[in-house]
């Protein structure tokens, strides 16, 4: 027997190539046709396949055709007795194809039949299996009533979340990423309904299987992953507004569902009403963003007419209020059509450094016009104070949330191992060869943010006491869920060449419950496969030649950052000096600086690492060191070529790379080209909480 194979593809070369070495590993008992239908891809997909997989035949459209059309192409141009149509971002079982072929074949009134699909975190795929959507079922699932209640047979009969996903069950629909035909089954139903460029094809095609008498099966004796919208998550709000139109189409071409003129018309305004609120969504952040400010100029002359006037007992809060209401609403303006120039209304509008730079201007122009327009200056105090308080709220506000963006916990950094903030903690499952080869490149990127904390490995590979391994053996693969707990991981990086896909899906299920992304590197492959892109981990890819940290913005935004923050902090310091010095001494040093040059600084000679780099605060004042910048070298060793100032931390020295020179470079480069404040405030509190 031959099974025919149709993938159709636009735009997923590494998930096509990750996609078919798994239908190579794959076992069955008869041939394996495999026909690939690409869309018109612009990313290298057809010279990959052709050079790679020159088994696999290779339909080129000039223009995307949409799924429907091209899967037609395909199974046209096939010949098995069996047809699985197989989305290009799925890996399977190596026994999917002939579990599916065999099910098939012990049940002549089946007329398609789907595995149990997982999702890349191990979770179980809803759309695994569907029902046709009438006009209860689609409202249920538009108005979001089916993940309110999955067991209840009234809201979850859009995914059947009612019934046990381990058993078989005909269904009405399977999805269309996985689905097996036997041939005479597509001979007597006919091809896809090409009207469907995108989304319910699977659907209809479902519908008109059960039309002609066969039945429709989700079989979970086999399973697959499938990274689920890689194709088409480009544009997600056109992807949404593309499906929604395409239930409605369905529903207009099958009037059992159509609920007749009330239902379409109930169908249709719950489609536009999903719409807009994903456009609401999606504009959200700006419009919250500009609520925040307004808010928050407000409260602080609110609370600087109360601290000033309150102390008076003709104070009257409403008049004062009121006489003040026209200024602040001036200032406001004036305050948001600054924000507005520094776009954090818009492209920046979680981004401080910009919000920080905007207040400070908004500060000293407020501050100039008390002096200039006395009518509007009632008092100069209240104007002032007001306008200093809202120039540290305005960027604070949004440093806070983006540390709660960027972190998971904080409370994990004390408690943890390794702590790490702002960086991925990971594991590398698989410490053989192919494990250390990746570890030797992540290692080598600052840009992937990933903090490998060492190997899982259920001893076939490697030894646990085998002394090579660049990091730490940390346990065996059945102990993932206490190590996952125990080191915080959030991330599994699996090799391709440790694990067979059955056995990575069962791990994908015995963890599903956990907050885990797994990621696979196909073997000898320098990407990783991720559940919403694809990760690079090569060489550094150093496209941009554009040096951010010389530019004027960033310049003066980093300097006028270690200067306030260094005098704030040598101010606090200031009662502790006279103590410390004579207890601690100080000691001189020398280090190189940029072109050459070197500076003498002063360090404590007692104390912890962090204890003695406290004078460092009076030469980062001065501007001769920074808080974030190159490693302090002394000058009795060779010049390292500094591109910027020396710091007192960095993103070399956080990466451990100071004994590595070329490695200490590639970081040096990363940074100069992404150097932001956001990133130098990333870096200095991950060096806080490592100390």
């Amino acid at each position: 027997m031959t099974l025919s194979v149709v993938v159709v593809s636009y735009n997923v070369r590494e998930f096509v190539k990750q996609c078919l070495t798994s239908l190579n590993r794959a076992s069955f008992d008869g041939n394996v046709e495999t026909i690939l239908v690409d869309n018109n891809s612009y990313d290298g997909t057809v010279e990959m396949v052709r050079r790679r997989f020159p088994q696999v035949q290779v339909i080129e459209n000039s223009e995307n055709q949409g799924f429907a059309a091209a899967a037609n192409q395909g199974i046209a141009a096939s010949g098995g007795e069996m047809v699985l149509l197989l989305n290009p971002d799925t890996i399977l079982e190596e026994q999917t194809l002939q579990v599916l072929v065999d099910y098939l074949r012990d049940h002549l009134d089946a007329g398609c039949v789907g595995p149990r699909i997982l999702n890349s975190d191990g979770s179980f795929q809803l759309a695994s299996r569907r029902s046709f959507p009438g006009p209860w079922v689609a409202f249920t699932h538009l108005a979001g009533l089916g993940r309110l209640f999955p067991r209840s047979r009234l809201f979850g009969r859009y995914n059947f979340t009612y019934l046990d996903t381990s058993e078989t069950h005909e269904v009405d629909a399977i999805s269309g990423s996985c689905m097996c035909l036997p041939r005479r089954v597509i001979d007597e139903v006919g091809p896809l309904d090409e009207a469907f460029f995108m989304f319910w094809e699977d659907t209809d095609y479902c519908y008109r299987i059960w039309q002609s008498g066969y039945k429709v099966v989700y079989h979970p004796a086999t399973k697959i992953v499938h990274y689920k919208g890689e194709s088409v998550r480009t544009d997600p709000l056109y992807n949404l507004r593309v499906f929604h139109e395409a239930l409605a189409a369905f529903a207009r071409k099958h009037n059992t569902f159509s609920g007749g003129l009330i239902g379409s018309l109930l169908l249709r305004i719950t489609i536009r009403l999903r719409l807009w609120l994903a456009k609401f969504r999606s504009s959200l952040a700006t419009f919250s963003s500009l609520i925040i400010d307004v808010m928050v100029i407000g409260a602080a002359f609110f609370v600087m007419i109360c601290v000033r006037f309150l102390p008076d007992p003709h104070f009257r809060t409403r008049e004062m209020l009121v006489l003040y209401a026209p200024v602040v609403a001036v200032y406001a303006v004036l305050w948001l059509g600054i924000g507005g120039l520094f776009q954090i209304y818009g492209r920046y509008v979680l981004s401080y450094s910009r919000a920080l730079i905007a207040s400070l201007v908004g500060f000293l122009i407020i501050a100039t016009l008390t002096y200039l327009y006395r009518e509007v200056a009632y008092s100069r105090i209240v104007l002032v104070s007001a306008s200093a308080l809202v120039a540290g709220l305005l960027p604070g506000w949004r440093l806070v949330v983006h540390l709660r963006r960027v972190t998971h916990r904080i409370g994990d950094s004390y408690r943890a191992h390794r702590p790490s903030i702002f960086s991925r903690r990971a594991v590398i499952l698989g410490a053989g060869a192919e494990g250390r080869r990746i570890a030797s490149l992540l290692m080598r990127r600052p840009d992937t943010g990933i903090d490998l904390l060492g190997f899982v490995d259920d001893g076939s590979s490697t030894s646990p006491k085998e002394n090579n391994l660049l990091l730490p053996y940390l346990g065996r693969t059945d102990e993932l869920r206490d190590l996952a707990d125990r080191h915080r991981i959030r991330e599994v990086i699996v090799t391709g060449e440790s694990f067979s896909n059955q056995r990575l899906m069962a791990i994908l299920e015995q963890t599903r419950d956990l907050p885990l992304l797994f990621r696979i590197v196909p073997h000898e492959d320098e990407v990783m496969l991720g559940k919403a892109n694809v990760e690079y981990i090569g060489d550094l890819p150093f496209v941009s030649v554009e040096a951010t940290l010389y530019q004027r913005f960033h310049l003066l935004s980093k300097r006028l950052f270690d200067i306030l923050a260094s005098g704030l902090l040598l101010l606090v310091l200031l009662p502790v000096w006279p103590f410390l010095l004579p207890v601690c001494g100080l000691e001189r040093h020398t280090i190189w600086t940029v072109d050459g040059g070197q500076v003498s600084i002063r360090l404590l000679r007692k104390g912890g690492e962090g204890i003695r780099r406290l004078p460092l605060l009076w030469f980062i004042f001065r501007g001769g060191l920074s808080f974030v910048g190159g490693e302090m070298v002394p000058a009795d060793e060779s010049d390292p070529r500094l591109l910027f100032k020396p710091g007192m931390t960095g993103l070399a020295q956080l990466r451990r790379m100071e004994d590595e020179p070329e490695v200490a470079g590639s970081y040096d480069h990363y940074y100069l080209q992404h150097q932001s404040l956001t990133f130098d405030l990333e870096i200095i509190l991950k060096a806080l909480f490592r100390i």
